[in-house]
């Protein structure tokens, strides 16, 4: 009956993440998936979402700036070709 409980807590103690499985540490080096960056790099840390908005922000301008180009122009399309 004291297997079986301690068959538990071990259990227990895994998913709760208290317990590494030896494959799976030895596989990612003992580091998860979710860490993006190390704390012991002298660089700019910047987190995944920031660089998507800061993405977004980027495309938007260069279609504001694609669309007041052609309002400015006054929408003629520049070809060479003739009538």
């Amino acid at each position: 009956m004291s297997e079986k409980k301690d068959l538990i807590k071990e259990a227990l103690k895994r998913r709760q993440g208290g317990g590494k499985s030896p494959s799976k540490s030895s596989e990612t080096g003992g580091q998860s998936g979710l860490n993006f960056y190390s704390g012991d790099v002298s660089s700019l840390k910047v987190q995944p979402n920031t660089v998507l908005i800061i993405s977004l922000v980027y495309l938007g301008i260069v279609v504001l700036l694609h669309i007041f180009s052609k309002l400015r122009s006054g929408g003629a399309e520049t070809s060479t070709e003739g009538p």
